[in-house]
């Protein structure tokens, strides 16, 4: 397939029935994107297609590694991602109503691009906190981090507007 190409499912000339479809993702696909936080990439996408009459079932089944910052100590590492996702193409006139799962495409339309799809289905199954696993920190990081000092004078002073309030006393009810 053409690099241009890859991400083209058929749709008006695919034949009833169950087509499966894999994808290397690596560095080059987030290239394109812009403002992707993820830079580098070694994903399979399995992808199986159910074509009926009237829609397509889309299943994403997405398994690999995503290069991220650690939240703990901001060294990039490594994160092993999973994810299962279901998309449907629907055949029908256009303007209809769609969801964030759903798209309503006319019968007649050639190929679908997933290439969003995939992107989206990566960008959601990286962990919200993400962090090294126990004991792969960056040690000097983690030692400035946890780093006791008293605080200096400056940072306990209190401003002198607020100083003459501790005196005020309040009724109790």
């Amino acid at each position: 397939m053409e690099k241009d190409n890859e991400f083209l499912i058929p749709v008006s000339g695919l034949a009833l029935g169950v087509h499966s479809f894999k994808f290397d993702i690596k560095d080059d696909f987030f290239a394109d994107m812009d403002y992707s936080e993820v830079k580098q990439a070694d994903v399979t996408v399995d992808l199986e297609v159910l074509r009926e009459e009237l829609m397509m079932t889309l299943d994403f089944h997405l398994e690999g590694k995503v290069l991220v910052p650690c939240d703990r100590c901001a060294d990039e590492f490594y994160i092993p991602i999973q994810s299962e996702q279901v998309f449907y193409i629907k055949f029908g006139a256009e303007g209809v109503e769609e969801s964030d799962d759903v798209v309503v495409v006319p019968a007649e339309e050639h190929a679908y691009d997933i290439r969003s799809l995939i992107y989206e289905y990566i960008i959601l199954s990286i962990p919200i906190h993400r962090v090294h696993p126990e004991g792969e920190c960056n040690p000097q990081v983690l030692a400035m981090l946890s780093h006791d000092e008293e605080p200096t004078d400056e940072e306990t002073a209190t401003d002198p507007r607020w100083a003459a309030l501790k005196d005020v006393k309040l009724e109790d009810n």
